[in-house]
């Protein structure tokens, strides 16, 4: 059944150990999260009617003070047809049995999601406050992660809206999943201005493709390599994760919309600063219109002859494909997803790949459309950039990510009878608050899986400049050996890595023993590869 695996994820079935559950408990778990919905073991209709009103009334505008998002239409006929199906066993008087008790968990994990998006949404420009609190969680949480070893088999996750097995080959399922949704990623992709977007700290906009079917988002600054790479290395783990790509100089082109308020480089340029206060003008290569000789080569540009355009050195394209509804945070309040081993274990992942901003808004449940008028929950791991060497500073308030020299050559290590994980995160969330031994150790046997071919191709996506790629390749290969070792897991696809690895290019020393030993060509990196000033200080341009 479609559901069937989506109830279980919630409730406290699924041990620690990875015990699987049993009928009899599946109830007990879920009564607590959707007691409103139960009355006399029947449907209570007047709850079940509020909520689905709630989620499907575009008249309903604010939920307890705060403005609520726009409800898509594919949301609204979704929650219609759960309501409906519900409503039918409660016109039936029928008793609630376990396919009942899925539509309603499914429901309720729907309507607390929505709210969540609309409390995040509220707060979607990182106050001073929010961002002095999550540095100093940082330092606060400095103290490493320790895990009592256990003597344990390792049971395998059952697949669920959090976690899927994956083939061997690991690097395809990043394909296999933007595929699924039908994202087309061009190697080089034109993309029209749709508005600025408020939301987070780094430099991003709004955009529509030629199709004026399937959203972009186009991002500049520190994360355009990390997020790529991020992004693969947790799909090549079985997460459902965000599409970032990575575009070099001139393979996007960005062509303004006349009727949009912004019309124009120069106007864009200064909205992102007055939005994100970090200028985007080093990362400006090209502008001019749309010629016949452009359209000749692109038929689609036909409806945009003259228009203004934009190119750039580098920047990112972030895929919001139609067929993807996204909701809000998937760790909404009194969801019980701490009992659910994929998601502790991320922790370990998180660790591996040196993630740093682990808060709730950067976890995100989505409605998939499975081609068929029908919609499946996937919980994404978004906003996965902010990793591969993050340095945060407290005067002046700033962090910076992609930093290879702040990416240390070991993820955990074993001490006595404890393992010890050495990343850093702003937020420790319920579930990896509540990870254990056995969970992280199962997660180390899936990055065991992670063989050569599949840690370079993920790499080479992200385009860093080839002496980066190289020291991140060692390092990576020796943080997932640090893994294996801590965890007393055999290692079946042994990477070679070599921590005093020396690279020179054009007789010129830019590794040394390990080590980047200068700024790498600022010039093509505006957001520098070196220098630790981050965002808050303008990348240091």
């Amino acid at each position: 059944m479609k559901f069937l695996l989506f109830l279980f994820l919630n409730c406290s079935l699924l041990y620690a150990s990875g015990q699987q559950f049993n009928s009899s408990s599946l109830h007990q778990g879920q009564d607590l999260f959707i007691q409103q919905y139960l009355l006399n073991k029947k449907i209570n209709i007047i709850e079940l009617r509020r909520t689905t009103n709630f989620l499907t009334n575009v008249n309903v505008k604010t939920t307890n003070g705060i403005q609520i998002t726009k409800r898509s239409n594919a949301v609204i006929r979704h929650v219609k047809h759960l309501s409906e199906r519900i409503e039918e066993v409660y016109l039936e008087n029928s008793e609630i049995d376990s396919v009942t008790m899925e539509l309603l968990v499914e429901l309720e994990y729907i309507n607390l999601s929505f709210k969540k998006k609309a409390e995040s949404n509220q707060n979607a420009v990182p106050s001073f406050k929010m961002k002095l609190f999550l540095i100093k969680n940082t330092i606060k949480n400095k103290r490493r992660k320790r895990y009592k070893i256990t003597a344990e088999p390792i049971f395998e996750n059952t697949a669920s809206p959090y976690w899927n097995s994956v083939n061997d080959t690991l690097y395809q399922e990043f394909g296999n999943m933007a595929n699924s949704k039908k994202i087309d990623a061009e190697k080089e992709m034109v993309v029209i201005f749709n508005e600025l977007t408020s939301s987070g700290s780094a430099p991003k906009i709004e955009t529509i493709d030629l199709d004026l079917d399937n959203e972009w988002v186009v991002k500049w600054g520190d994360e355009l390599h990390s997020d790529v790479v991020g992004s693969r290395l947790f799909a090549a783990m079985g997460y459902d994760v965000d599409h970032p790509y990575f575009y070099g100089k001139d393979k996007l082109t960005l062509v303004f919309d006349s009727t949009k308020t912004i019309k124009n480089w120069t106007q864009l340029r200064d909205s992102v600063y007055v939005f994100c206060k970090v200028d985007i003008t080093p990362y400006f290569s090209n502008q001019g219109n749309i010629t016949e000789e452009m359209i000749l080569i692109n038929p689609d540009l036909s409806p945009y002859l003259g228009r203004l355009y934009v190119q750039f050195i580098k920047c990112g394209l972030e895929a919001r494909p139609d067929r993807v509804k996204r909701l809000g945070s998937f760790l909404p309040d009194d969801m019980n997803n701490e009992n659910n081993r994929a998601l502790r274990a991320a922790l370990l992942l998180h660790a591996f790949i040196g993630n740093w901003d682990t808060k709730e808004e950067n976890t995100l449940l989505t409605l998939v459309h499975d081609g068929n008028y029908n919609y499946k929950i996937s919980a994404i791991f978004s906003d996965l950039g902010t990793s591969f060497g993050v340095k945060t500073k407290l005067l002046p308030l700033d962090f910076k990510v992609g930093l290879v020299n702040e990416f240390s050559w070991e993820a955990a290590k074993k001490v006595g009878n404890k393992v010890i994980l050495q990343n850093q995160v702003n937020v420790m969330l319920t579930p990896y608050g509540k990870a254990t031994y056995m969970d992280l150790k199962w997660m180390a046997s899936k990055i065991e899986a992670l063989d050569s071919l599949s840690l370079r191709k993920c790499l080479s996506k992200a385009m860093w400049p080839y002496p980066i790629e190289e020291l991140y390749f060692n390092k990576l290969a020796s943080r997932r050996a640090s893994i294996l070792r801590a965890f007393d897991i055999e290692d079946n696809h042994p990477i070679a890595f070599d921590k005093k690895i020396t690279i020179f290019e054009n007789n010129e020393l830019i590794v040394k023993k390990g080590k980047l030993k200068k700024d790498y060509k600022r010039y093509e990196n505006p957001e520098s590869l070196f220098s630790k000033k981050g965002r808050n200080r303008n990348y240091g341009n």
